[in-house]
């Protein structure tokens, strides 16, 4: 008997996550030296000093299991957004949490509402468990709540809000949300995926911890310190909600999934606020010189309240992808979103922008 034959029949179907070229794999495929990746939304600056310290100093403890429970992380973060730490559960990234919201919640034939493209994870919790997405079409470029409302059935059991949305980068509304709460049932989970929060500029973003505290639905918010905090790689986020929801998912959460090193950068990275500060000015900076850029190319593109622009090139993504690889750029082709002609691009530093720029001018 062959091993895929003893496979579930919900992993035998489900797609591997698709990343994007490494620096290493382009410097070592095409023998450049100077290659960027604009492709994966990670902090222009790179790591945190503070962060690098605080790492430096904890390398003696890693023979020493992490504090499962992350209290004191919890502590800060509880200090900081002003709950209790009950209302907290740090994860292995953002992926952990929407993997355990499934082990917790996910049976067979439950549905699944989402907006169009989002989060590839959406979809292999859905599929791994059992459960069915339901789809809905965004409305220029934002989720369309209004329309979700029409498709939250009996049967719907997570509800999954990307805001600001990725790959587009837009946002609804506390009012929005708030007349969306009202017209659906009690029942199911609204997962407000913030993973970007931090980069947003608009006035009219959801409070969503007084949502939380205030509204009778079950609502847990996602974040994460892998873009703000500069430490993707170290693989840590956590979710806020009422204290039942939380005690839930640490029912089904493997024993220390954050480890020690990611625990200690978590809490240097609260305090650094000006690596936070230089990190949004960049980004806001490096925001308004792209659409300039784009403009002046005559490229459309999509106002984004996140550390990311999605834009038309009005030619094949996977080509233009590949023409910018070989200048040493690396961005995201549209087209794992059916977006053909689009390309999602990180907003980096000054001079990363610019090698885009020049890279793009040449291509088209």
């Amino acid at each position: 008997m062959k091993i895929e034959d003893l496979l579930r029949k919900e992993v035998k179907l489900l797609k591997p996550y698709l990343p994007s070229k490494s620096i290493e794999d382009v410097r070592k495929n095409l023998g450049l030296p100077d290659v960027v990746n604009l492709s994966s939304n990670e902090s222009a600056l790179g790591p945190s000093d503070v962060v690098k310290e605080a790492l430096q100093a904890e390398l003696k403890n890693i023979h020493r299991y992490p504090d499962s429970s992350s209290r004191q992380l919890r502590e800060d973060l509880a200090c900081q957004y002003g709950i209790n730490t009950d209302m907290l559960i740090t994860t292995n990234g953002g992926d952990e949490l929407l993997y355990l919201l499934g082990s917790c919640f996910i049976s067979l034939g439950d549905e699944l509402v989402m907006g169009e493209y989002g989060f590839a994870t959406y979809q292999s919790v859905a599929e791994l468990c059992g459960g069915r997405i339901i789809t809905v079409p965004l409305n220029n470029g934002h989720l369309d709540l209004e329309d979700m409302v029409g498709k939250v059935t009996e049967k719907t059991k997570i509800i999954f809000l990307c805001n600001p949305h990725n790959p587009n980068g837009t946002i609804f509304s506390h009012h929005q949300l708030e007349q969306f709460l009202s017209k659906i049932p009690i029942s199911p989970i609204i997962v407000l995926d913030e993973a970007y929060f931090d980069f947003v500029e608009s006035n009219d973003f959801p409070d969503s911890i007084k949502l939380i505290r205030e509204d009778n639905h079950h609502i847990i918010t996602l974040r994460t310190f892998s873009k703000i905090g500069g430490m993707a790689g170290l693989r840590i986020g956590f979710g806020i909600a009422k204290k039942e929801l939380i005690d839930c998912l640490k029912k089904v959460q493997p024993p220390y999934s954050v480890n020690r090193l990611a625990q200690v950068a978590a809490r240097a990275f609260l305090v650094d606020v000006d690596y936070r500060k230089r990190l949004l000015q960049n980004n806001r900076h490096g925001k308004e010189f792209l659409y300039r850029q784009f403009n002046r190319l005559n490229l459309s593109y999509i106002a984004t309240e996140a550390n990311f622009i999605f834009v038309d090139l009005k030619e094949d993504a996977d080509l233009v992808c590949g023409k910018l690889i070989e200048d040493g750029v690396i961005v995201r082709s549209g087209k794992i979103w059916g977006c053909n002609s689009y390309i999602r691009v990180t907003i980096g530093s000054e001079k990363q922008n610019q090698q885009l720029i020049r890279a793009l001018e040449k291509i088209l």
